[in-house]
This record gives structure tokens, sequence and C-alpha cells, in this order.
């Protein structure tokens, strides 16, 4: 490199907000009881319920369901004791867990809140996620525009040192040209949940849950270098 010329290393940095594109309704199935059959029969008629939901929406002909999943029942029973340490006589338990996966978000709410009117189903969570194609395409737009970023500031150093043109010379992933540690690495961020009540259409028995997640932001980082004369 002459004394016409001289290197600029900087850093870019870019994040942006996507939609999920993928949902994970997971529901727990639980019943307990005086004996197994007790215990087993309410689990098993709420396992049967969600089911019949699951297989006639994937049955359509422009599922929103992707996939979903049901393992197996499990049976346990355990004996509680009274405060005074005196045994009391056995509660059995059936439990199960069922997870639904939806590409279209219209239908989840209905679902959702058919699946919990039976009393042995608990709606554990919703998993809002971007499917992984989706992630790789918006995650190479991010660091196009943190590559962007790195190239406007390496103009600014250039035109504040006099210089007239500038470079690219090197590109890396943060912390392989010696800029800065290595940054922890930032999962995509968890979207919140927000419950918007709206009508049914033609339905006059009370308007049906809509479920609308927040949005989930996608962050890059890049190191360059650059040789501005």
């Amino acid at each position: 490199m002459s004394q016409q010329s001289i290197a600029i290393t900087v850093t870019g940095h870019a994040e942006r907000e996507f939609a999920p594109n993928r949902c994970t309704v997971v529901l727990r199935v639980h019943a307990d009881g005086a004996t197994r059959e007790a215990a087993s029969e309410p689990a098993a008629a709420a396992i049967a319920s969600v089911t019949e939901q699951v297989i006639a929406l994937r049955e359509q002909d422009d599922s929103p369901i992707k996939r979903w999943t049901l393992d197996e029942i499990r049976h346990t029973r355990h004996r509680p004791y009274s405060q005074s340490g005196k045994s009391k006589p056995w509660v059995y338990q059936s439990s199960a867990s069922i997870t639904v996966t939806f590409t279209d978000f219209r239908g989840i709410g209905g679902f959702v809140e058919r699946a919990a009117e039976s009393d042995a189903v608990n709606v554990e969570h919703l998993r809002w996620w971007v499917s992984r194609k989706a992630e790789a395409r918006r995650l190479a737009k991010v660091r196009h525009l943190a590559v962007l970023d790195a190239i406007t500031k390496a103009q600014g150093y250039t035109e504040s040192l006099g210089f007239g043109a500038f470079q690219a010379v090197a590109i890396a992933d943060p912390g392989m040209l010696g800029v800065a540690p290595p940054a922890p690495a930032r999962p995509l961020g968890a979207p919140m949940m927000r419950a918007v009540a709206a009508p049914l259409d033609g339905a006059a028995g009370g308007p049906e849950l809509m479920l609308e997640p927040d949005r989930i932001t996608i962050v890059a980082d890049v190191e360059a270098r650059f040789e501005a004369s």
C-alpha cells in the first residue's frame, strides 16, 4: 500500500423486523382420578376431540396446518400423604402432549378456543417462528443491508481524509478481521402475542379469537476493510 492510500476497517450493522410465518400450538392433556380408568377416560376423550379437530383442518383443500404430533399417553400414579404422615389413597394420572404447527394464523384462535373447552386440555404456549427457508432469505437481506452500512462508513472516512476513491479489499463475519471480539450469536427475537376479537363470518355465536403476533427482529453484523486512495 503506497503513501497515497490508507486502509480503512469498519463494521456494518443492520436489523429489521419480519412477521413470523409459523406458529406451533402446544397443548397438554392431563386428567387424574381415584382409579386408572377415571383418569384415562377423560384424557382419551380429550385427545380424540383435539385429534378430530386437527384431522378436519388437515383435510381442507387449503389446510392451515403444516404438521402435528401426538405423544403417547402416559399413565402414572402417586400416593399422597397427609400432614401427619398418614398415606392417602392412590391418585392416578393420564397425560399427553399435542403440537400443531400452523401456516395460516387465521385458524389458530378458533382451534385454541375449541380445544380448551375440555377441562383436560391446557394450552401450554404458542411459539411463533420463521421457517428455515424464510429465515435464510430474510437474513441474507439483512446481511446485505449491513454491508451497505459498512460501505457508507468507509465512504465517510474516505471523504474526511481527503481521498477521492475507495475499494473493498476484505469482508468477514464479526471478529475475523480483528475489529472487535466476535459478538455472541443473537437468536431470532421471541415475539409476543396479541389477542384480537373479530367476528366470525356468518356466525351469530359471538366473536372468534384472532391472534396477531409481534414481529421478529433479525440482526446482522459484518466487518469490512477498504483501501482509500
